[in-house]
């Protein structure tokens, strides 16, 4: 998959069970992203609706915006311990509602994510580590190219 090109500004950081911390960009605006190197961005489908993503390794799970998600015609699930996700200047939100296995198509191949729900406005969907793990994929931040690595399976790119 080739991807576009985006911009962070810094992390925020969430608190998960067992004190892990939960990280994700906090962003400038999309003309900014689509111009610096600093960030991994893509299209991919989820859902056979086409949505703008970063591809976050700094993000422990993968987000959705409610607007996106209200898209669909499935509900969300309440998570069973809810977290907080704070920026570096203070602000917090906290995460009470997953989409459990959201179909998202990489070209052919169909793959599951669980998509948090979270107020986003430069992206659609942010896809984290959980979601890049599963997938076997490899992020070549100098190239701006992820390949992943199915077992058994010829490398997508």
């Amino acid at each position: 998959m080739h991807t576009s090109v985006g911009r962070g500004r810094g992390r925020f950081r969430a608190s998960g069970s067992g004190g892990q911390q939960n990280r994700i960009y906090a962003l400038s605006s999309r003309q900014d992203l689509e111009s610096s190197p600093d960030v991994v961005t893509s299209i991919l489908s989820v859902f056979s609706i086409d949505m703008y993503a970063l591809i976050d390794l700094g993000s422990t799970f993968s987000y959705i915006s409610p607007f996106v998600a209200s898209k669909w015609d499935r509900e969300p699930e309440l998570l069973h311990k809810s977290f907080e996700v704070s920026t570096l200047m203070g602000e917090s939100v906290l995460v009470r509602r997953v989409y459990r296995s959201c179909d998202v198509k990489i070209h052919d191949r169909h793959t599951l994510a669980n998509l948090h729900e979270l107020e986003i406005v430069d992206f659609d969907i942010i896809m984290g580590m959980d979601w890049l793990a599963s997938c076997y994929a490899n992020v070549y931040c100098w190239t701006k190219i992820v390949r992943f690595n199915f077992p058994g399976d010829p490398i997508i790119e």
